[in-house]
């Protein structure tokens, strides 16, 4: 019987994580396969997993994993990837915004094929408006200079193959961005709608300042176009440059002009071309310092304490480091 993995970051979700527990079992289940349900502490400060650690008691398909402190969403989600080995992998939210029923038109999905499915929020436009400035230009930088595309209100609430999570694990990149990395393979894929539902309890926990993080990651990492910049300036700028002393010298020999002498716009031109220096000194400096992390090597998360039976042993990259408990 073909194994289904369901993987959930989760972060001071105390309050959800029993509804989420429920409703996931509740559907699965009734289903003619095998499941786990895989919880990512992402190292709250609540009692979250000591929450999954008494649910474990009596539901044998739950299996928790805590991060030794808080290492960020994607990097959760890396984890949860990480000890996953169902023949077919589904990830989502702890909160229930992502309803776990729709999982079962993602495995219809891909019983007929298809080794991605992902999803669109349909409820994208009551987010708030600076949210949605912020995402509509995100999605239209991202798309008009990287290496791939990505659907508009996407989310991390998919389903991916055994083979998809295998290729996406190869990848070893400190700075996760798996909304690009699910594309960035190529393998076959669909997308369904969802509503997103309201919190079942708590509040928001992925803040504007993460997503802002998120976001950052997602174009230095898949485009290269920041970098190119600094060119297209310099040489319309030589150009400008040129032509304005071909006028300038024209005018003087043949039409006795006068140049306008003054201090102002000697002032104009020197901050003009301070500030154009340091923008593009700092855009360079976005891409070393992600650079800087990537040499260095070092996992992106450790594990600190486990609940339920990992078998096989957890899987383990070039990023990733385990602390099994004693």
């Amino acid at each position: 019987m073909k194994l289904i993995s369901i993987v959930i970051p989760a972060f001071n979700e105390e309050e959800a994580i029993p509804h989420l527990v429920k409703r996931v079992e509740e559907i699965f289940s009734k289903l003619s396969y095998n499941f786990e349900l895989i919880i990512v502490d992402d190292g709250s400060g609540d009692r979250t997993f000591e929450v999954i650690k008494e649910l474990a008691k009596t539901k044998h398909f739950l299996k928790g994993v805590r991060l030794s402190r808080n290492m960020g969403h994607q990097a959760a989600l890396d984890c949860g990837l990480n000890h996953a080995y169902g023949d077919a992998v589904i990830t989502m939210d702890a909160d229930l915004q992502h309803p776990p029923e729709i999982a079962l038109e993602m495995i219809r999905k891909w019983e007929e094929g298809f080794d991605i499915v992902t999803t669109i929020k349909e409820t994208y436009k009551r987010s708030p408006l600076l949210y949605r400035m912020f995402a509509n230009t995100f999605y239209h930088f991202f798309n008009k200079f990287s290496q791939i595309k990505l659907t508009p209100s996407g989310s991390d609430f998919r389903l991916m193959s055994k083979r998809s999570v295998k290729a996406i694990l190869s990848m070893p990149e400190y700075h996760k961005f798996y909304r690009g990395m699910v594309h960035f393979i190529g393998f076959k894929s669909t997308t369904i709608r969802f509503e997103v539902h309201d919190r079942i309890a708590g509040e928001r926990k992925y803040t504007f300042r993460k997503s802002l993080q998120l976001a950052s990651d997602g174009l230095f990492s898949f485009s290269d176009f920041a970098l190119k910049v600094p060119l297209f300036i310099g040489m319309i700028l030589l150009v400008l440059l040129i032509i304005y002393f071909l006028v300038s010298f024209i005018g003087i020999i043949f039409f006795d002009f006068e140049l306008v002498r003054g201090w102002a716009s000697v002032i104009f031109i020197v901050f003009l071309s301070l500030g154009i220096q340091l923008f593009f000194m700092g855009t360079i400096g976005l891409y070393i310092g992600k650079i800087f992390f990537e040499v260095k090597r070092r996992p992106i998360y450790f594990t600190e304490e486990y609940v339920g039976e990992f078998k096989p042993a957890p899987k383990s990259n070039n990023n990733t480091a385990q602390v099994n408990p004693e």
